[in-house]
């Protein structure tokens, strides 16, 4: 090592320089193969998704066999846009004639209206536009990404589990939007000024509406919580005051819903249920729903207190940290709503604020959240007519089938709790002067 002083010699640069040149020809190319391949799985199972009626991805989720499809949630609101076109309750899903088969619509009223373009196609020319939406987001969120994380090997794992996301293929499967709202909301945190993105996502999908607390505690970012907030109000007041039974069937399907934990749950409070009545042990003698509201209500609101009297300046570690409390505490967490799960560990990879030791359980989490479940292992039959094949299974199988993405989940919540507590924390009285004081 040269000393204070010491001037390096032509010839140790020259080899130095050598050294660097030789190492950046070795990687282009290693880098540009893994890219290449990458792209060229994604495109063909894309490819499958849109052109078969099983495609390659079909054997591996309870969605694709059990359920629906393809383009089950897509053709909801493709059947609510035409009747509200017609002047139909876009809630009553009344058949148009057009439509093939369908889920209920239970979408804010704006959804139906801002696909009122869609209709003007026949249903799968459509869905394949809406797949083709998708794809642009995520080529928005990958290069925004991939020039923001500066080592290359954590830039092409993160790149990588993106790509071939098995949640996010089965997103494009049955025409989802929860992709669409988290990976908006993300291009409004790279992206800050002037980026209507946010206001996007929360019309496509509200719980979107989980981050506020973080974006309005941030300079740059408090407008896209202002604004989002009087779109929404301002799109679904006036409807739902003039229609108030439509308000009522949308509340009911939302907020009032029986949860079903069956084989494509891969939520939290799925595997609490299953330990709960595995064990025998009904937390505090109180009814599980009343448990259930009480856990969601005190996880969301510590989580915001957190957010807001945290002195870390990263948007980013707020925002996600709201999110995950929400998928961590909604009854009903889907496979496909881990494709945006998989969206929020690369912004926390992305996000700079946090010590480099968290990168290793960030980059494992989202491996994991990304690849399959061990779903087509355990479902021998593929019998589409069954509708929970779990309720056979034996209790190992139950448990390894939701393990690898819970486990996930919560660890990429702690990161995210560690992160904003090591920050340190606010007074109150300036905590709190940052939601309301004149920006």
């Amino acid at each position: 090592m040269l000393q204070q002083g010491e001037e390096r010699s032509p010839r140790t640069s020259r080899f130095q320089g050598a050294k660097v040149l030789l190492r950046s020809f070795r990687d282009a190319p290693g880098r540009h193969i893994c890219l290449g391949f990458l792209l060229v799985v994604h495109l063909a199972v894309v490819l499958s998704i849109v052109l078969q009626p099983r495609p390659v991805i079909w054997p591996l989720h309870n969605d694709t066999v059990h359920r629906t499809g393809p383009a089950g949630d897509f053709y909801s609101v493709y059947n609510a846009a035409i009747n509200l076109r017609r002047g139909i309750d876009p809630y009553s899903g009344s058949p148009d004639g057009i439509t093939p088969y369908k889920y209920p619509f239970r979408y804010l009223p704006a959804v139906a209206v801002v696909f009122q373009p869609f209709t003007l196609l026949p249903p799968k020319v459509a869905w394949v536009t809406w797949i083709l939406g998708l794809e642009i987001l995520l080529a928005a969120l990958v290069v925004s990404l991939w020039r923001r994380i500066p080592p290359l090997r954590t830039r092409l794992v993160t790149v990588g589990a993106l790509l071939v996301s098995s949640p996010y293929f089965l997103e494009l499967y049955m025409g989802q939007f929860t992709f669409a709202a988290v990976a908006l909301l993300s291009l409004a945190l790279l992206y800050p000024a002037r980026n209507p993105a946010y206001g996007v996502s929360v019309l496509l999908k509200p719980f979107t509406l989980a981050a506020v607390p973080a974006l309005a505690a941030q300079p740059r970012t408090w407008r896209h919580a202002v604004w989002a907030f009087a779109g929404v109000l301002a799109m679904s007041l006036p409807y739902f005051m003039a229609f108030p039974e439509q308000w009522t069937v949308f509340y009911t399907s939302n907020f009032t819903a029986t949860s079903s934990f069956d084989a494509g749950n891969f939520g939290t409070l799925k595997f609490l249920s299953m330990l709960s009545d595995d064990l025998h042990v009904q937390p505090l003698g109180l009814p599980w729903t009343i448990w259930v509201t009480g856990l969601r209500m005190t996880l969301l609101a510590g989580t915001a207190l957190l957010v807001i009297y945290s002195r870390c300046d990263s948007v980013v570690a707020g925002v996600v940290a709201l999110l995950l409390g929400h998928f961590l505490t909604f009854p009903d967490v889907w496979e496909h709503h881990l494709s945006a799960v998989c969206v929020l560990a690369a912004m926390q990879i992305e996000d700079r604020s946090h010590r480099g030791l968290t990168i290793a359980p960030l980059l494992v989490s989202l491996v994991l959240l990304a690849l399959p479940s061990p779903f087509a292992q355990f479902d021998a039959e593929k019998d589409p007519s069954i509708w929970d094949p779990s309720a056979s299974w034996p209790l190992h199988m139950r448990y390894l089938l939701v393990l690898p993405k819970v486990a996930p989940c919560v660890l990429l919540y702690v990161i995210a709790v560690r992160q904003l507590s090591r920050a340190g924390f606010h007074p109150s009285k300036d905590a709190w002067r940052r939601l309301v004081v004149s920006r």
